[in-house]
């Protein structure tokens, strides 16, 4: 049987070996400070903790959905998570690309018992926390970028059990002493680049453990995909692309928005950029 209608919607979702599709719920994003028994949400099968119990909620009552491709359209829509600095920019950053994957849901009814709608809640201390998180590691992957080895040398210490770093207030092992690096810093003295690289991509690998899943597409091509299981999964994968090489994001100078350019001589997002910051170059020459 020929499926001819989806085929376009599959090939829009999928990238290389990745194939994922996220969908936008369409209405008005609040903060609530109502506890979850309150808003009478129930629990869907996302994996939830104590965290997602916690007041204040990200709100959302919502009549239809949207879908897109974060990991084609998006690939470094990481960066522009991390831009977040508060509460405003989490509900524009939600309205936008949809909540992270640890959402509950409430049905919304008429007098009339006629289905109205959806409420959808998710805990705003879950996005601080992933948010913080995030940041965290995004800030020792800067200081590895640009090569500033001292500041890597001057986060790290070398103790009896093994390789300490200290990030962001936090104290974390990052080898044993009598593991391969261990020894190798001991021998051959301060490695602080790998022992980061090992930090870092050990932190982004926890994060996406158990949380990516391979999946056949039946109507498009024989292949097994692999599927993560939400928003904020996929965030942390599209990282783990930026430091393996992957992507290279960079940041538009038209629309001040993250992105993955194709070519090293694009310097703007699209072309409707293009032509704005052409005509801000332009207007400053007249003004000189």
């Amino acid at each position: 049987m020929k499926h001819s209608h989806i085929s376009p919607f599959l090939k829009e979702i999928v990238s290389d070996r990745y194939a994922f599709f996220w969908e936008i719920p369409e209405g008005k994003f609040n903060i609530c400070r109502m506890t979850a028994t309150r808003l009478q949400v129930s629990t869907p099968g996302a994996r939830l903790d104590k965290m997602d119990e916690a007041s204040p909620f990200i709100v959302c009552k919502t009549t239809g959905k949207r879908f897109y491709a974060p990991l084609r359209k998006n690939p470094a829509l990481h960066r522009m998570f991390c831009s977040i600095t508060d509460d405003s920019g989490m509900l524009k950053f939600a309205s936008n690309y949809g909540l992270l994957g640890f959402t509950r849901s409430h049905d919304i009814h008429r007098r009339d018992r006629q289905l109205r709608g959806k409420l959808l809640v998710e805990s705003a201390q879950r996005w601080r926390y992933e948010l913080s998180e995030m940041k965290r590691l995004m800030y020792l992957w800067e200081i590895l970028k640009n090569r500033r080895y001292s500041l890597l040398a001057a986060l790290m210490t070398l103790e009896e059990d093994g390789i300490y770093i200290i990030l962001n207030k936090r104290r974390d092992l990052i080898a044993a002493s009598d593991s391969d690096l261990g020894r190798r810093w001991l021998v051959r003295g301060e490695q602080p680049q790998e022992a980061a690289l090992l930090y870092l991509t050990n932190c982004i690998n926890s994060k996406i453990r158990g949380g990516i899943y391979p999946r056949a597409l039946p109507t498009y091509k024989k292949r097994v995909y692999l599927f993560p299981e939400n928003l904020l999964t996929a965030l942390w994968l599209m990282f783990l692309w930026e430091v393996i090489g992957e992507v290279r994001p960079y940041l538009c100078p038209g629309c001040n928005n993250w992105f993955d350019p194709r070519r090293s001589t694009r310097k703007t997002c699209s072309d409707r950029c293009r032509k704005r910051l052409s005509r801000r170059k332009s207007k400053l020459k007249q003004l000189n």
